[in-house]
């Protein structure tokens, strides 16, 4: 995104306007303390939809009636600005540069009331003016019913954008943080989510399309999980029709006119032969009497190894509480540490026994076998949990095989005395064709729910979505290329900063998943920020990091919406704390001899180069990314250093100095001294 920032004002109670105006580039505002550096930072953020006003107490809060920053994004220019303590905000669009090229065009009266939005239209407004048009970022539309009234998750917003702007004072240099407002997890979250869409990687299709594949891919686990259920279902129903096929044929004496099999595989043309089939009955025929004995045959070999089994289970159940009860008592057998051998001797002759010593050898063996048992327990009783378990299932299976055949001979013997108590046999074999016809036509039913076929098109469906995502965005590779390209600028542009020699050459690595920075050392440890100890190495590792992600942000060009501006809030405080500095002119020598922290080995020409070198960067970043990237990047640094001699290529320090609040009476709010 090309863009940059041309002012931060204030409009005071007499209708003044009091600011800085910025330039492409490098910008320092530099002064002593108490000046209102720190209030441009904090300006900007509350211009740029803070719902905090943080602008520090002072002057500038008690001055000021209207807060403002007007920027260029690529060939438009917005004006943003914001009343204290008010969540509208102004949001006013220009279409060339006349209107906004002087910071003195804005008094009262640009600021017309039609232009102040409420809050959520203002950064609506803010973040559609910088080409964010995602609106909808669930992948998973299920996580919607997981929110508070069904709502979707938050939308990317041009308020992420600050976690790659800023770098306030207290995070600058800070070990335990590296990006703003990330102490709050669901910023973080977000920032971190959003990246992909600020990248360019992602668009509201993509989304879309997440969401559709989503869908299927849960339908497709859903049938998956019910084909078993089903199949269950069919055996059950299935095994229902066989015995009702056994109770038409003793019913009527006669074979039925579908077979089990033609049932299984075409329920639909079985039930159409059964129902256009004359029923016929025999009633000569001793079928049903076969049918009776077979039953008989098979309940008593089903009620034998049913008994079988149960003598079984008993014998097993028996050996566990023994083998438990033998764990139990070896494990309480008190047993001796140490033995001693002693050779016995005959009082008379003096002739050595050595019995005691093959005794010995006996004990030894004893003990090892016991040992061999102790340690065998326990996988005996597993083993007989096993052998119990899979009894039981069999011991159940036969019981139902039981019950299926005593059922079979209690139908044959109802279907009998039905007959003797005035009913046709003809009229039975009605009954049974009829509940026949109506198992079938469940199984019918069952099988005509079309799961398999809709597996296979879901199959297809998600394979072709899967494809299309690959193809057309393919977000875990344009991922993984980002990081390896962050990557290789964090280690060229690493060289060139000042760290302690135990992190020299620094080589850093960002994860874009989770946001981690850590140094990885020869032997491809991570030695973590918090770890490093050190300044100097702090604020290293904060410039090296958002130098590389702008430097990635311009080489996306237009296809990245994060603005290329940094701002860097007191960088020098690491070598010369601000709060000290309150000459007319920035003396590094009376600063140091003030700081009672400082190292008493660290020489001040030190420190002044590392800042110096720190300022030199920033030029040269500058440069070279505006002839590699055709953007020139923005970096604003709010400092008290000054005065500094930098690289003859990179010009003279006075030409990046945009203001300079040393001098009595002078400010950000000018006309009060400060």
């Amino acid at each position: 995104m090309n863009a940059r920032l041309l002012h931060i004002g204030v409009l005071d109670h007499d209708g003044k306007t009091h600011g800085v105006s910025l330039k492409p580039g490098v910008n320092v505002i530099t002064g002593k303390s108490s000046t209102g550096k720190s209030a441009l930072i904090e300006i900007f953020d509350y211009c740029f939809g803070s719902s905090e006003f943080t602008v520090p107490v002072g002057v500038i809060t008690e001055t000021s009636t209207i807060y403002f920053i007007a920027l260029q994004v690529n060939s438009a220019f917005l004006v943003l600005a914001r009343r204290p303590n008010d969540s509208k905000g102004f949001f006013r669009e220009e279409a060339d540069i006349k209107p906004v090229e002087s910071i003195n065009k804005f008094g009262p009266n640009y600021f017309e009331e039609q232009f102040f939005l409420p809050k959520d239209e203002f950064k609506a407004q803010l973040t559609a003016a910088f080409g964010v048009t995602v609106v909808d970022v669930d992948e998973d539309p299920d996580a919607r019913s997981r929110r508070r009234h069904n709502s979707r998750a938050p939308a990317p917003s041009a308020r992420s954008f600050s976690s790659y702007m800023l770098q306030h004072q207290n995070l600058v240099a800070n070990k335990h943080a590296v990006f703003y407002r990330f102490d709050q997890l669901q910023k973080r979250e977000q920032a971190i989510e959003h990246l992909k869409v600020f990248l360019g990687f992602a668009d509201q299709e993509y989304f879309y399309k997440s969401q559709e594949l989503m869908k299927k891919e849960r339908e497709l686990r859903q049938l998956a999980l019910s084909l078993p259920k089903k199949a269950d279902e069919v055996d059950r129903l299935v095994a229902r029709i066989a015995d009702l096929v056994d109770e038409y044929e003793s019913a009527t004496g006669r074979e039925c006119p579908v077979s089990i099999e033609d049932l299984k595989s075409k329920p639909k043309s079985s039930l159409r032969l059964l129902h256009n089939k004359k029923l016929e009955v025999t009633e000569t025929s001793n079928k049903h009497a076969i049918m009776r004995e077979q039953a008989k045959d098979k309940l008593r070999q089903h009620t034998a190894t049913l008994r079988s089994h149960q003598h079984k289970l008993e014998a097993i159940s028996h050996s566990i509480k023994f083998a438990q009860q033998y764990s139990r008592d070896t494990e309480n057998t008190a047993t001796p540490d140490e033995i001693e051998i002693k050779v016995s001797s005959c009082p008379f002759c003096g002739s050595q026994h050595n019995s005691m010593e093959a005794e010995a050898n006996r004990l030894v063996d004893a003990v090892n076998w016991l040992n061999n048992e102790l340690s065998c327990s326990l996988q005996r009783i597993r083993g007989l949990e096993e052998d119990k378990r899979s009894t039981t299932e069999a011991i159940e299976e036969e019981k139902a095989q039981v019950h299926r055949y005593k059922g079979i001979i209690e139908r044959i013997d109802r279907q009998t005395e039905t007959i003797s108590q005035a009913r046709t046999q003809y009229e039975l074999g009605v009954e049974v064709q009829l509940r026949l016809e109506q198992a079938i036509e469940q199984l019918v039913d069952l099988k005509a729910t079309g799961t398999d076929d809709r597996i296979k098109n879901l199959k297809d469906e998600i394979e072709r979505e899967r494809r299309y995502l690959a193809e057309n965005y393919n977000m875990e590779q344009k991922l993984q290329e980002a990081e390896k390209r962050i990557g290789e600028l964090l280690f060229e542009i690493g060289k060139r900063f000042e760290f302690e020699s135990t992190y020299t050459p620094i080589r850093l690595h960002f994860d874009l998943g989770t946001f981690d920075l850590w140094h990885e050392t020869e032997k491809k440890e991570k030695v973590y920020l918090r770890s490093m100890g050190s300044g100097a190495n702090w604020l290293g590792c904060h410039l090296v990091l958002f130098l590389a992600l702008h430097r990635y942000f311009c080489e996306r060009a237009d296809k990245c919406t994060i603005p290329s501006i940094m701002f860097f809030d007191q960088p020098s405080q690491v070598y010369f704390p601000s709060v000290i500095d309150s000459g007319a002119e920035f003396l590094p020598d009376e600063l140091a001899k003030n700081d009672a922290t400082r190292r008493p080995d660290r020489q001040v020409d030190e420190d002044v180069r590392a800042v110096t070198n720190v300022y030199d960067q920033f030029v040269t970043y500058c440069r070279e990314v505006e002839a590699e990237t055709g953007i020139m990047p923005q970096i604003i640094v709010t400092d008290h250093a000054d005065h500094l001699v930098l690289k003859e290529e990179n010009g003279k320090f006075e030409n990046l100095v945009r203001k300079r609040w040393r001098t009595s009476g002078t400010g950000f709010i000018d006309r009060v001294v400060l």
